[in-house]
């Protein structure tokens, strides 16, 4: 039996190896599984559709915050999420639990969509709930990249400074919007 370096794998091969939650609709097969990074996919694809049919209306006919709200629904609503959920499989951290890759999709989607509803409607106070929403997923998501082992520390510390920097943007945003 060989034994596997998880340094020497490339992302794709690490997608393939993550371990699987069973899939808990009725009528499903006890042992059909949906892996955690597939959970981020439809989200967040749905987002980067959104922001490129807001982008083509707003050429079309501009409106107030058009083109922000294009770019929000790209970058932070998809690409962000993509980043945020696919990241991990790289890093030498134990897979996070179903409940925390739960709460990291509500709080994410439920949050940019917030504050996206709030910029639109002029309300401080409403993009202040979405972007704390925000900010409690991407705890959601420091703490479920805990290393594991003495591997890749350079991996876990980038993770963390994309973290830290998508944090420092919901106050940039906050403080923008006031």
């Amino acid at each position: 039996m060989s034994t596997i370096d998880p340094d020497t794998l490339t992302l794709g091969e690490l997608i393939a190896r993550e371990p699987r939650a069973a899939d808990p609709r009725p009528g499903r097969d006890d042992h059909a599984t949906v892996p955690s990074w597939a959970r981020f996919a439809a989200p967040a694809g749905a987002l980067i559709v959104a922001g490129g049919l807001v982008a083509a209306v707003n050429s079309a006919t501009p409106f107030a915050h058009g083109s922000w709200l294009a770019a929000y629904l790209v970058l932070v609503g998809g690409a962000s999420q993509v980043a945020l959920g696919v990241g991990p499989l790289a890093l030498p951290v134990a897979p996070p639990s179903q409940r925390l890759v739960r709460y990291q999709l509500v709080l994410w989607n439920a949050g940019a969509l917030t504050v996206a509803a709030g910029v639109l409607a002029g309300r401080l106070l409403v993009v202040a709930a979405g972007s704390a929403a925000l900010l409690g997923a991407l705890a959601c998501f420091v703490s479920g990249a805990r290393p594991i082992g003495a591997g890749r520390p350079r991996l876990v510390l980038a993770y963390r400074v994309l973290v830290g920097a998508l944090g420092a943007s919901v106050f940039v945003g906050c403080g923008l919007m006031a």
